[in-house]
């Protein structure tokens, strides 16, 4: 089947002043904006949506009472099923199968990053890529903050969440710091991470003066506090 491609990013091109937008057109619309409002809901930069109408299509009904679109999933892009119910219960629905396309500005990586390794700015830059297929490209470095690469990042590849993790904070075997305050008293001690975790995870430490196995709450690099404690 030919598929005739219509790019919808702000503005629909519609019929002439004054005259009724065709269910074709309102269908293109509905599906345009959700796919927009779920783009820009996710932190991408600049999206644009493309459409695509089946060449073939058969006439639809009139239902002067409107139509009420409706769509269930807007993950996948090549397959998106929208339905059209006119508001007077009688006519049939209308089932249409169309094809999309997302672009967006997200971050490419510029220069090789290794594993683990802090991402800076010098590192990636915006640029204007089809994200058809990847539903969780990144746009700002700082919607990644303390995540590094799980595995090596190659030039000209764009920037995903599934390619990262949580920076560790604490590692094991590294010396830590054991931060309690109580009642606006703090107190500290030397230990042991006996775990490795990223911010907010909780580990086991020693600590270096007692002997005692504690499970505590990382709360920056080095630093740990007894899990017990409210979360700051």
């Amino acid at each position: 089947m030919r598929w005739i491609p219509l790019l919808l990013s702000s503005v629909l091109a519609g019929p002439a002043l004054g005259a009724p937008a065709s269910l074709d057109e309102q269908v293109l619309d509905f599906t345009r904006r959700a796919l927009l409002d779920q783009a820009q809901h996710s932190g991408l930069l600049a999206p644009e949506v493309r459409l695509s109408l089946p060449a073939a299509r058969a006439e639809r009904p009139p239902c002067p009472a409107g139509w009420d679109i409706s769509t269930e999933d807007l993950s996948r892009l090549l397959r998106l099923h929208v339905v059209a119910r006119c508001a007077d219960g009688r006519t049939p629905a209308q089932d249409y199968l169309l094809r999309g396309a997302l672009s967006a500005d997200v971050l490419v990586v510029l220069r090789g990053v290794q594993p683990g390794q802090a991402l800076a700015d010098a590192d990636v830059e915006l640029q204007h890529r089809d994200v058809s297929v990847l539903p969780d490209a990144v746009s700002s470095l700082a919607a990644v903050a303390e995540l590094v690469p799980r595995a090596s990042l190659r030039p000209g590849q764009v920037l995903q969440q599934r390619l990262l993790q949580p920076q560790l904070l604490v590692r094991r075997g590294e010396a830590v710091r054991i931060v309690a305050n109580r009642d606006g008293i703090e107190v500290q001690a030397s230990g042991e991470a006996l775990d490795s975790g990223a911010r907010g995870a909780t580990v086991k430490v020693r600590n270096a003066n007692s002997g005692r196995v504690i499970a505590a709450r990382v709360i920056e690099a080095g630093v740990v506090e007894p899990a017990e404690l409210p979360a700051r």
